[in-house]
């Protein structure tokens, strides 16, 4: 058997059919509906943070972030727990390059994470929904 039938044999996909690669988690699609109290709270937690640029990928993936360190009190890292479900319950999937993360759109941005499970995630990420997307069509 070549290395490459025993590397398609052993391939996992994803429940929405998406190949994942050792140490890739399956991150499926909720897509529920927010409440109209879920879509107020949120909004007041973006409005409620300082949004840094990520400067290195100004040029490539221009986007901004928080951080949870940043959160000065238990009240701040529950409520910072609590926007990531939300984007994981209420998103939807998309790549950034080969790697896929689950985004959701709050008016003119689309949020999404870096880690898992919720309470080891460090980073939230928003970028414009109008921003470039160079990789989408891209076999990189």
């Amino acid at each position: 058997m070549s290395a490459n039938t025993s590397t398609a044999k052993n391939m996992r996909y994803g429940v929405n059919g998406d190949p994942l690669r050792d140490g890739k988690l399956d991150l499926p699609e909720h897509l529920e509906q927010p409440t109209s109290e879920e879509w107020a709270w949120a909004r007041d937690f973006i409005a409620e943070r300082s949004w840094r640029e990520a400067v290195t990928y100004r040029q490539t993936a221009p986007h901004e972030y928080v951080v949870r360190k940043w959160e000065t009190d238990e009240h701040g890292n529950r409520d910072f727990d609590r926007f990531i479900t939300l984007i994981r319950r209420l998103g939807y999937a998309d790549f950034y390059y080969k790697v896929r993360h689950i985004y959701w759109v709050i008016d003119e941005f689309k949020y999404w994470t870096m880690g898992w499970p919720v309470g080891e995630t460090k980073v939230i990420n928003r970028a414009r929904v109008d921003a470039p997307e160079p990789w989408k069509g891209s076999d990189l």
